[in-house]
């Protein structure tokens, strides 16, 4: 089965590091730094100049995780998609969906884990409207 990338882990860390650059930044400008000196302020900027490199890297590895990306994957963050189906809601989405029955049970949770059951749905309602056509291009 898919498994996306995760991309939660390098989000957090970059968000993290961002704001501690911040509040560097913030620092040095502030009240407190004012008569310290130029050591003081070499000091801050050392500080920031690491916390730069770590969000490079948070970069790095948020570009390493879209890399396993293939072209149907969904490479969202969790917070972006669908929990797995489990066997109760499949059957439920069947029994609501007639339409699904097209596909068999392993193509509908692969789809849905990538595109989401809705879009499995609206996948199968257009192919049976098409169904038609397709027949009637076939016989002639």
């Amino acid at each position: 089965m898919y498994e996306k990338p995760d991309l939660d882990t390098p989000l957090a860390a970059l968000r993290t590091n961002i704001t501690a650059w911040q509040a560097g930044l913030q620092r040095h400008l502030s009240e407190e730094s004012k008569g310290k000196g130029i050591a003081f302020d070499v000091q801050l900027m050392e500080d920031r100049d690491d916390l730069a490199a770590k969000i490079v890297e948070d970069f790095t590895a948020i570009d390493t995780e879209m890399s396993k990306r293939r072209v149907i994957d969904n490479a969202a963050p969790s917070a972006w998609s669908i929990e797995r189906l489990t066997d109760a809601q499949l059957a439920t989405a069947k029994t609501d969906w007639p339409e699904l029955t097209l596909f068999n049970d392993a193509t509908l949770r692969l789809a849905a884990d990538v595109l989401g059951i809705h879009m499995v749905r609206d996948m199968a309602r257009q192919a049976v409207r098409n169904v038609p056509g397709v027949r009637n291009s076939r016989t002639k």
